[in-house]
């Protein structure tokens, strides 16, 4: 296992120094103790501060000691304490006024033994200013055996996302990558995600797989962090929440897509649905592609769950020629697992029976099958949710970046890794200023390397590839 990343965590001012620092602190070290009174309620305001900042409460931190610096006049703690509050600050990620307030102290106190301290700490938040901004990219991913090539191959195309943009940034925002093990245990992804939110990381890619992703969604949800899942395809993950969102079109959002192009661009209206009984994703889209054609005022004449698969092959001696030949179109979402060719075939047998001239219309099963004379006869179109056109110029850069990343040929979860990162990337920094999760809801369709990405106001991707059969050619039509 090769992947490689960059811890999150600001630089901390003068660790090597720290611990002799509040060793004099507690000591109530000062320069010229004698002619500086002790004020027993200052030093037990800075007490109470010292407590805060170690307990990591810098807000509070900061309060206190800023009451012992402004409530009483010059005493054995004040210049301490001044310090300390420019430390809070920094601490607290408030860096233009941590500077801002280390500066005028070592002004007023020129003298003081704390002024190299002081303005160490200011050179420290000074570079955070002067520094780009930093997209902290939290990435969520299995390592366990049966996991690890997945992740693998999905990092490396992350990782080829963050160095192109990276390498391309000049002087403007750069990302960094903050990688974390969920050991495919819903419970600890979830846990990873709030620790992640803690330290301020600004997106999360991830997890890989659905449970996984729904424990996942509800802490990001929770937490107010925006959450990409690039696979998971259950609605739960992202259903009903703002900050969750899948790249993966849910099977669901399958079906109504392909009901929309067939209503609205190929001007069909009247439908016929089949699905196989038991196959949940077929009986899902098909549900889709009903809802939405309803939804559009088109007509669905019939909506049947075939008993099994042999059924596919009898559809004229099961349902009738008549019924067959009553629908502009039929909705056939066919099943992936198996042998979609040998049902394809048998289905496209039996329409050849029935005489019928309707379309036939489905899903990924039917992509690129050896049967594109007997498909076009129906001119068959289907959706798809990802295509690699190997024409295309930057997509053979892509393959020749990964080889030699990788040593083998990218394949679908490489290009995912890419396309979904190359994504988010694109607008956080292109709206800077904007929320994140409203960015990816309002952002343009997205046309990358293998996937197409386009939330038009939601949380699911609703962008897919358009396929058709005709006079013996499969071609992408839209």
């Amino acid at each position: 296992m090769h992947i490689s990343w960059r811890c999150r965590g600001r630089p901390r001012a003068g660790n090597t120094l720290w611990v002799f620092l509040l060793l004099g602190l507690l000591a109530g070290a000062h320069p010229a103790t004698a002619q500086i009174p002790r004020i027993e309620v200052a030093e037990q305001g800075f007490a109470d501060g010292l407590a805060a900042f170690q307990a990591g409460d810098y807000g509070l931190a900061f309060r206190r000691f800023q009451q012992v610096i402004e409530q009483y006049p010059l005493h054995r703690k004040t210049t301490a304490a001044w310090l300390m509050a420019g430390k809070a600050l920094y601490r607290n990620g408030a860096y233009r006024r941590a500077a801002d307030f280390l500066a005028r102290f070592v002004d007023m106190y020129p003298t003081s033994g704390y002024v190299d301290e002081a303005n160490r700490t200011r050179a420290f938040a000074q570079a955070y200013l002067d520094a780009p901004p930093v997209l902290d990219l939290g990435i969520l991913l299995p390592l366990g055996v049966q996991d690890v090539r997945r992740t693998q191959m999905l990092f490396n195309g992350i990782r080829l996302a963050v160095d192109a943009h990276n390498a391309a940034a000049g002087s403007g925002p750069r990302v960094r990558m903050v990688f974390r093990d969920t050991r495919n245990d819903p419970r600890r992804a979830a846990d990873l995600v709030r620790r992640l939110a803690h330290d301020g990381v600004d997106l999360i890619f991830g997890p890989l797989y659905s449970e996984e992703a729904v424990a996942a969604a509800a802490a990001a949800e929770q937490a107010g962090v925006v959450l990409v899942t690039p696979l998971a395809t259950d609605e739960a993950v992202s259903q009903g929440r703002r900050f969750v969102f899948q790249a993966n079109p849910t099977i669901t959002m399958r079906g109504r897509m392909m009901a929309r192009f067939a209503v609205n661009g190929l001007r069909l209206h009247t439908f016929g649905i089949m699905a196989e009984l038991n196959d949940s994703v077929g009986e899902r889209m098909a549900e889709g592609f009903e809802d939405e054609a309803l939804r559009m005022g088109a007509t669905v004449a019939f909506f049947e769950l075939l008993p099994d698969a042999r059924t596919w092959g009898r559809l004229p001696e099961t349902f009738g020629v008549d019924s067959l030949s009553s629908v502009d179109a039929l909705y056939l979402p066919i099943p992936s697992a198996g042998n979609p060719v040998s049902i394809a075939g048998a289905v496209l047998a039996g329409l050849e029976r029935s005489g019928t001239n309707a379309r036939v219309l489905g899903g990924k099963a039917w992509h690129d099958l050896p049967l594109a004379l007997q498909a076009s006869a129906y001119e068959t179109t289907y959706t798809n949710d990802f295509f690699v056109d190997p024409t295309r110029a930057d997509v053979q850069r892509f393959d020749r970046q990964y080889r030699v990343l990788a040593g083998n040929a990218p394949n679908r979860l490489a290009y995912t890794g890419y396309d979904v990162t190359r994504f988010l990337i694109g607008e956080w920094t292109t709206h800077p200023g904007q929320a994140p999760a409203d960015a990816l809801r309002a952002a343009p369709a997205y046309e990358g390397l293998g996937m197409r990405i386009h939330f038009k106001g939601g949380n699911v991707n609703q962008a897919l590839f358009y396929h058709r059969y005709r006079d013996g050619v499969l071609r992408l039509l839209r």
